[in-house]
């Protein structure tokens, strides 16, 4: 089994369209794919648009990786939320987690991860 790339979602602008920073960090976590491995996206519908981030970013993964898994958590709001509601998803998996966010967001992230206990690789 490979490793699950966890990519956190960024607030999408007006009619749903995301954001060139959210993009950005979909692409590192395609980069880091390699077969055997899957995605979860998180993030829910702060913007109040028709479409949660986590949807929208799985379309943009499928268009690029139209045959990989990918788990979507949409109900988080915030960074801590995404964070907690993923480690729900993945208490009972004992598989790597690679978590994928931007450069200026890894600092917070890891204090999350490390105050939670949590031993992912953070990365941009």
């Amino acid at each position: 089994m490979g490793k699950l790339i966890l990519i956190l979602g960024k607030k999408l602008l007006p009619h749903g369209i995301m954001s060139e920073v959210l993009k950005k960090r979909l692409d590192s976590g395609i980069k880091k794919y390699k077969p055997g491995d899957f995605f979860l996206v998180s993030g829910g519908n702060i913007a109040n648009v028709q479409h949660t981030e986590a949807s929208q970013m799985k379309k943009y993964i499928q268009c690029i990786l139209p045959h990989v898994d990918i788990m979507t958590e949409s109900k988080s709001i915030s960074t801590v939320e995404n964070i907690k509601f993923c480690e729900y998803i993945l208490q009972l998996s004992n598989i790597k987690v690679v978590l994928v966010s931007s450069k200026d967001h890894l600092e917070r992230i890891k204090k999350i991860t490390d105050d939670r206990g949590l031993n992912w690789e953070i990365t941009s």
